[in-house]
């Protein structure tokens, strides 16, 4: 996996919290024999895992009239093509059971898939509701202090930062590398491409190569965000102070000379 980002930005409970909340995809492992790919997952507020599963399914079989240990592993990647697109990934050992709440559940189902249609959320073919409780949880094979999880809530910029990024590099490719002599010039020695990967309240993930390798660095705003709404101003900001870079970091030529 690309060498992580440097600090400051979101703590591991955040990033953790953002992985189960958006990742498109997870996978539970039960005991040694039933991996399942689960497509429906909510966080619900205490950071338990939500799940819509099919009812004739082998996980609601396994898991009916009793408490079952289980591994899900979660991942967000990038959008940028590279051999290796993981960004965060999530290992939780917890718990699952029916959901005793089922109302409560289904709630928490909708809130965290409200931009698409009820129908494809809630499928004919998978009608029954399990919680994971989590009792452990490693990112990126780091533990993390399960109560801070429970307590943190998901990055507000995450399920918009791919549309983000894309328009980044689609619509304003100049701009890209632009905000890049923002960053700290001594990673930018002999890097051959530069690209935003990922966008989150406290900044900008880019992913460096170069003859070294690969790495990911941060461009961290003024001030961490609390929504979408503030990312065009911030984003004006950064390239208002590109702008007065005079000498480019790649070559180390004075702009425009």
């Amino acid at each position: 996996m690309i060498s992580p980002a440097a600090p400051p930005g979101p703590d591991p409970a955040e990033r953790s919290r953002t992985v189960l909340s958006n990742a498109p995809t997870s996978v539970m492992e039960v005991g040694a024999d039933l991996t399942v790919v689960l497509d429906v997952v909510a966080v619900d507020t205490d950071g338990s895992l939500v799940l819509l599963v099919p009812e004739d399914g082998p996980l609601a079989a396994r898991v009916a009239g009793q408490a079952v240990p289980v591994t899900v592993r979660s991942a967000l990647v990038s959008p940028v093509p590279g051999p290796d697109r993981r960004l965060d990934s999530v290992t939780v050992h917890g718990v699952v059971e029916a959901a005793d709440d089922v109302g409560v559940a289904l709630e928490v189902l909708l809130a965290a898939h409200r931009d698409q249609p009820v129908e494809t959320v809630l499928r004919p073919d998978a009608s029954t509701l399990l919680r994971v409780s989590v009792v452990q949880l490693r990112l990126d094979g780091e533990p993390v202090d399960p109560d801070a999880y429970a307590r943190a809530t998901a990055d507000p910029l995450a399920a918009g930062s791919d549309e983000v990024v894309a328009h980044l590099l689609c619509a304003h490719p100049e701009q890209v590398v632009q905000l890049a002599h923002l960053l700290d010039r001594d990673l930018l020695q002999g890097v051959h491409a530069v690209a935003p990967v990922r966008v989150d309240r406290f900044g900008i993930t880019f992913l460096i190569e170069g003859r070294a390798g690969s790495r990911l660095t941060r461009l961290n705003f003024p001030a961490a965000l609390r929504g979408p709404a503030e990312l065009p101003a911030v984003m004006r900001e950064l390239h208002r102070r590109a702008a007065q870079v005079t000498d480019c970091p790649f070559t180390g030529d004075t702009r425009g000379s």
